[in-house]
């Protein structure tokens, strides 16, 4: 008899506006981080996030506006000595985001929206790549290039309503470090 195989686990991020992005996690890339993103997807830490920053066509950074996440996990990227997340950053990739001189991420994460190779290759050695957006890359796009009120010259926050992982069922345990001296 074979065994049952969990298909990957899942991800829907849904926008207020109703424009919807849909993807996969890689628990073999990044077991902690996809477990932290789990566990704070389906809490609803994520609900009432927002694109903290953007770079038209090259980068969105969601977060949530006005709360932390009460821990940090340690960066599963190759700037942080982690060898085994050995995946390509590429177009649609997901990472999770740090401070600058900071090696451990808390909720912050980036939609990549370019195919540079060399920018691909620097940002993949400083950011843990974890997931992969394979639906509504295009709403991903227009988000990009509307996060500016060009009149205003202020940033125009676009709102997450929800943001939820199917698992099928499968538990995705993660280890938490103390939040350290400092961090943002």
């Amino acid at each position: 008899m074979a065994a049952k195989t969990i298909p990957l686990p899942t991800f829907e991020i849904l926008f207020e506006n109703r424009f919807v992005i849909k993807g996969e996690l890689y628990p073999g890339l990044a077991p902690n981080t996809v477990g932290s993103f789990i566990h704070l997807a389906n809490s609803g830490f994520y609900d009432g996030a927002v694109i903290t920053s953007a770079s038209s066509d090259s980068v969105l950074q969601i977060d949530h506006p006005t709360e932390k996440a009460p821990y940090c996990i340690n960066g599963e990227m190759p700037l942080n000595d982690c060898e085994y997340n050995t995946g390509k950053l590429s177009y649609g990739g997901m990472c999770m985001y740090h401070p600058n001189g900071c090696y451990s991420v808390r909720s912050a994460f980036m939609l990549v929206l370019h195919s540079n190779t060399r920018s691909l290759r620097m940002m993949g050695a400083d950011y843990a790549f974890f997931g992969q957006v394979l639906e509504g890359m295009r709403f991903a796009h227009l988000l990009s290039r509307n996060s500016w009120d060009r009149i205003k010259h202020e940033h125009v926050a676009h709102k997450i309503e929800t943001i939820r992982v199917n698992t099928y069922g499968k538990e995705y345990p993660f280890e938490t470090i103390p939040v350290p001296d400092g961090y943002p």
